[in-house]
């Protein structure tokens, strides 16, 4: 063989060859139920969930020191609504904030590479099962601060306040995570403490959420499940560094 006579490739066998490969290596565009279920079918729920056991144990401890207080003050101050704005998504922002702490740690993002799966889509697997979890235990909290305030609102006035600051705040994360870095993932927290203590420290703000009727929150909850959804999706389809961001440059 002559090594002085090479024949290279022509530009467009380049570009054929390089299509086949990313063909190959790239998943298919596909639905985002899909998406997710063909992620847990790869990895499985153990792997998926692999170190959140800690987390959930801590965060659902300080969900249920702080919901003691929390009766304190909604039977003794009237803040019930302001309470309740403040609790709802306690334990979907705890449940995050650790998880993603913990994936920092552990390096989530390289190991779920080596299964050609999304990171994104394995956050929002957890995510999901942490907004559902949240949603449950709702139902109990809203139940014993129904009881411990006299009775003061509907029960189901309450329920649906719970639930549309849970996918308020739920969406509100996924916009903040846009920004990228400590700061996209402190953004939320930061703002729905603010809200809270607004609220807290501002008697007219709070006697107006109070009077606000039921059929607006679930209107609002209604919308904002739907918000939270479609910006999951979009969560999950955003490149990042690393992985097929760098195939597709």
């Amino acid at each position: 063989m002559d090594h002085n006579n090479i024949l290279m490739p022509t530009e467009q066998e380049k570009q054929k060859t390089i299509t086949q490969i990313l063909d190959v290596a790239l998943p298919h565009p596909v639905s985002f139920r899909k998406e997710l279920w063909d992620t847990l079918c790869i990895a499985g729920v153990r792997t998926v969930f692999c170190g959140v056991g800690d987390c959930l144990a801590l965060a659902a401890l300080l969900w249920v020191l702080c919901l003691f207080p929390a009766s304190y003050l909604a039977n003794y101050t009237g803040g019930l609504a302001q309470i309740l704005l403040l609790m709802s998504p306690l334990l979907y922002a705890t449940l995050s904030l650790m998880t993603t702490w913990k994936d920092f740690q552990i390096g989530i993002r390289e190991w779920t590479w080596t299964f050609r799966i999304s990171a994104q889509t394995v956050s929002a697997l957890r995510m999901l099962c942490f907004g559902a979890a949240s949603v449950l235990v709702c139902v109990p909290a809203n139940l014993l601060l129904w009881s411990v305030s006299g009775y003061l609102q509907p029960l189901g006035w309450m329920l649906a306040l719970s639930l549309s600051s849970l996918f308020l705040y739920g969406t509100l994360s996924l916009l903040c995570l846009r920004l990228r870095g400590i700061v996209g993932i402190l953004a939320a927290p930061i703002i729905w403490l603010i809200i809270g203590m607004v609220l807290l420290m501002c008697p007219p703000a709070a006697e107006w959420l109070n009077t606000v009727p039921t059929i607006v929150f679930c209107l609002i909850f209604v919308g904002t499940l739907i918000l939270y959804l479609r910006e999951m999706r979009r969560f999950c389809r955003r490149y990042i560094e690393g992985g097929f961001s760098y195939a597709l440059r």
